[in-house]
């Protein structure tokens, strides 16, 4: 799952896993959470935050199911094609990324969607009619759109794990980015670049730099493009080697990036999770400067403990 939640404050947190982020937005006196399930259709459920003391309460309202159409989509969830990530736009409106539209029956073919919805700012509660809904095909005429991150002027910058030109879903070095204006009422697709690696899924700007970085599952990679005056360009296809990468999030000050890899393929085939801890360059480039083993216990270890695997980041 993941989850988010608006505090009226402007202390940011940014964890764009299965953990929190949390965004400024005071046009809200109230904080919220919002969990994204990815069982069948997916759904969104909200709860109202006490900061003092981190309780959640439930906000009288169902789950809202996700209108994914006139199909019945695969119970338990098809991964590749289930919803990705839940967050809240600038504009303080719900934004869901959907990988394929229809729960996978159409995987790999069809196209992902990127969905806004509005909060209702008496009670925290939503719908699952769109404000706006934006289908997302990539260049290759399909694509699975996964993770966002918006940059200091609201645009939102969107992570297709395949999507990129002579790719398409299942294919290999087929990962994108592209950018998109006005996402809360006329979306606007301004423009994109291939990343060249496989299954990229996680993306953070970083706007002391105007550098995205974006994690590649499939590629055991990190990408650093660069994202100013409108024009979006790769700079590194490989600014970083890490074993199955997952989540990332940069420090409070932008000067580090922490990202976190499985080690799920490694040669000695331990399956050791690791951290690690970049400094952010001006070029885009990163220097590693740690790498975290402690606390972290290996495949075999979790599988003897009847543990499940790490899964993500949280910058507190």
């Amino acid at each position: 799952f993941f989850l988010e939640c608006i505090y009226l404050s402007c202390y940011r947190v940014n964890v764009p896993n299965s953990l929190i982020e949390c965004v400024c937005v005071p046009c809200y006196p109230i904080g919220l959470v919002y969990v994204l399930n990815a069982g069948g259709n997916g759904s969104m459920q909200g709860f109202h935050l006490t900061p003092e003391t981190c309780e959640l309460t439930p906000i009288e309202q169902d789950p809202i199911e996700l209108d994914q159409g006139n199909v019945t989509p695969s119970d338990p969830a098809f991964f590749p094609a289930s919803p990705a990530q839940i967050g809240f736009t600038p504009e303080g409106n719900i934004v869901v990324t959907i990988k394929v539209n229809g729960g996978g029956q159409n995987f790999p073919s069809g196209e992902g969607s990127l969905n806004v919805y509005s909060i209702n700012p008496e009670n925290g509660t939503t719908t699952n009619e769109f404000l706006t809904q934006t289908n997302v095909t990539g260049t290759a005429g399909s694509s699975v759109p996964f993770s966002f991150d918006f940059d200091d002027k609201g645009n939102l910058l969107l992570v297709e794990a395949f999507g990129a030109s002579g790719g398409g879903p299942g294919q290999p070095n087929a990962g994108a980015v592209s950018v998109y204006a006005d996402i809360d009422s006329a979306p606007m697709d301004v423009t994109a670049d291939n990343t060249t690696q496989t299954t990229s899924c996680w993306i953070v700007y970083n706007p002391k730099n105007s550098c995205v970085y974006t994690t590649n599952n499939g590629g055991s990679s990190i990408s650093a493009l660069s994202w100013k005056d409108d024009e979006l360009e790769l700079i590194d296809a490989v600014a970083a080697t890490l074993n199955n990468p997952l989540d990332m999030v940069l420090s409070h000050d932008y000067k580090y990036l922490y990202a976190l890899a499985s080690g799920h393929t490694d040669v000695d085939l331990s399956g050791q999770p690791r951290i690690y801890v970049y400094e952010n360059q001006c070029d885009c480039s990163l220097v590693e400067v740690q790498n975290i083993t402690d606390g972290l216990p290996t495949e075999v270890e979790r599988s003897r403990a009847g543990l499940n695997g790490v899964v993500g980041l949280a910058l507190w």
